[in-house]
């Protein structure tokens, strides 16, 4: 959702156009089983909370759409039906009997399930649902569709802009990493499921095209082309509809990567973003929190990952899997390299709130492109050997590289958009990786007996090294200098100068009552102290009783003023202290604001009110 949000946002009036392709993509059962159509909607829902979008505009093109993609599915299945034996699988004849039980309810109901929604309209086609009828009831789920899932996206982002600056700290990566888990888990379902279906529908309507009388005077008349395309399509063989989607799906990801990479460096907004989720996590930081990311980021930690990546390679290869073990090394060395010449020739320095002293460029991260090339390749391969189901090898490897990744970015030793395209160069490497252990899988080498006691060694060693090095190569910790360092020996001479920032901003940039408070020779907690004594309460760091305050709030509109503050800014930094005077209709934040000459600390302080915003 976070990618989904400001690709949508930035497309502006063609963002009607995009959502309402993904509903009419997602309502054919030829591609709704892969298409997050229902993902997209609620998102746009979501903007429509944030102003960008209309809501009526967007429910008509998302209804649209939607009509749209059940006609698609409707005709398709009627005309498939036809030609071609559909295979009756569990799914199916599930579907088919909610049909006959519930009517048209089940068609409506479908619809609200998004992914179903194909298969839904392909049951009613198939089990004779009249087309007067069909016709009535898709334009009718359609509609409901739209406005529901467009109103879910818009108060899912009203409670979530509400409740957010209220979390815990160490809630909002958690909840992240574990609804990340939940939709990976409910996509694998999805795809496990409706998988075989389309699979076994898609090699019928291959096989009858090849003895289409038309198909077989191309064939005679481009014998070469032909048998090209025949080769590059066949399911069946290695190098044939799976090298070709390799390479199709390792085009697209490199097309992604220098997409973003010119992002980053001709829009000054990608910029803007990477600063603000800096600022997020650096809000968030908290003993426990950062003790937890300092550890699961070891994972990604080049001596960790070394030993990870050949200790696994040398597992598979005396276990007999050798293709296995070539493709694991090929994915972690190309990565490695890839990664270290960009890094060189983008030079972007690393975020200067830090956690840990590193001194590579920042741009990709190391980290969250070794967690895919690594650690994804891993568990894809483990699956491919059939050592691990796919649902376990789809979380696992989500999972890990979801964790490294939001690692660095709470840790703020990579902005956003280094993780984002560490990820991407992992995957390009992931695939390339799995692609080469495919092209040697028949070779002699992989028909090798295992050396079971060899392989479980190898297991304990790769462990025990990594654990090793995890514990005793722990990255220094940066020592971080801010303006609270800073001397001013006359600060009423640096204020005319400009010395001092003044300027405060929220989480999402919007600028905030600047600072209009200067304590020479006082630092924030001992001006807190002061106010204390006259009646000024402390805002109290955010935790469940907040949350429910905070929900509570929004949906009756009249509970009283919530405990906890929005977060707010000032160089980069959050407020040190936050109070609240005694009619609680003014907030004072305060930050350090440099040294005297004496070694005194000043206190800055900035004055809002304590509405439901600043």
């Amino acid at each position: 959702m976070s990618n989904i949000l400001p690709v949508l946002d930035a497309l502006e009036v063609g963002s009607y156009w995009i959502i309402g392709l993904f509903a009419l993509l997602e309502g054919w059962w030829v591609t709704g089983i892969v298409v997050p159509g229902t993902l997209v909607v609620d998102a746009g829902g979501m903007l429509v909370q944030l102003g960008h979008l209309g809501f009526g505009t967007l429910v008509f093109f998302v209804a649209f759409g939607a009509i749209l993609g059940g006609e698609a599915s409707w005709h398709s299945s009627r005309w498939l039906g036809g030609h071609v034996n559909l295979p009756r699988g569990r799914i199916l004849k599930g579907t088919q009997t909610l049909l006959r039980q519930h009517n048209v309810v089940a068609l409506i109901i479908g619809r609200l399930l998004g992914p179903m929604t194909g298969l839904a309209i392909m049951a009613a086609a198939v089990s004779g649902m009249s087309r007067r009828r069909f016709v009535l009831w898709n334009v009718v789920s359609g509609l409901v569709y739209a406005i529901v899932h467009v109103s879910i996206g818009f108060f899912v982002g009203d409670l979530l802009i509400t409740v957010i600056p209220y979390l815990p700290r160490l809630a909002l990566p958690v909840l992240a990493l574990i609804l990340l888990v939940i939709i990976t888990w409910l996509v694998t379902r999805q795809i496990r499921q409706s998988g075989p279906v389309a699979v076994e529908t898609f090699d019928q309507i291959r096989q009858r095209l090849a003895n289409w009388p038309l198909t077989l005077q191309l064939i005679q008349r481009y014998p070469r082309v032909s048998g090209f395309l025949a080769r590059r399509l066949n399911p069946r063989h290695g190098g044939g509809l799976m090298a070709t989607a390799i390479l199709c799906l390792t085009v697209y990801l490199i097309g992604v990567f220098v997409d973003n990479a010119l992002d980053l460096t001709f829009l000054p907004q990608t910029a803007a973003l990477d600063d603000r989720v800096s600022n997020l996590a650096h809000a968030y930081w908290s003993p426990a929190g950062l003790w937890l990311a300092g550890w699961l980021t070891q994972l990604g930690h080049v001596p960790v990952a070394t030993i990870v990546a050949f200790g696994a390679a040398a597992a598979l290869a005396l276990w007999g899997r050798r293709a296995a073990a070539v493709g694991l090394i090929v994915a972690v060395v190309g990565d490695a390299i890839v990664v270290t010449l960009l890094k060189l020739a983008f030079g972007r320095a690393r975020p200067q709130l830090g956690y840990f002293l590193e001194s590579s460029h920042s741009f990709p991260s190391g980290h969250a492109a070794i967690s895919v090339a690594l650690y994804g390749c891993l568990f894809l391969i483990l699956w491919r050997e059939r050592l691990i189901g796919p649902t376990l090898a789809l979380i696992a490897g989500v999972g890990t590289a979801a964790t490294i990744g939001l690692t660095r970015i709470y840790l703020i030793e990579h902005y956003l958009s280094d993780v984002l395209n560490g990820w991407i160069i992992g995957a390009i490497w992931m695939v390339i990786g799995y692609a080469v252990a495919e092209a040697l899988r028949g070779r002699p080498m992989n028909n090798q007996a295992p050396y079971r006691i060899a392989t479980g060694l190898a297991v304990v060693a790769t462990l025990a090294g990594g654990g090793w090095f995890a514990v005793n190569h722990r990255p220094v910790q940066r020592e971080v200098t801010d303006d609270a360092a800073t001397i001013y020996p006359d600060m009423a001479a640096a204020l005319e100068a400009g010395q001092v920032p003044l300027k405060v901003v929220s989480l999402t940039g919007e600028e905030l009552p600047p600072v209009t408070m200067i304590a020479v020779g006082q630092s924030p907690q001992e001006v807190a102290d002061i106010l204390i004594d006259k009646g000024w309460t402390p805002v109290p760091r955010p935790d469940l009783g907040s949350i429910i305050a905070a929900v509570r709030n929004k949906i009756t509109d009249d509970s009283p003023i919530i405990a906890t503050a929005p977060l707010a800014f000032r160089s980069a930094l959050p407020a040190e202290v936050t109070l609240r005077d005694p009619t609680s209709r003014t907030l004072l934040r305060l930050w350090g604001a440099g040294q005297t000459d004496t070694g005194r600390k000043n206190a800055a302080g900035s004055i809002a009110s304590a509405g439901k915003s600043d």
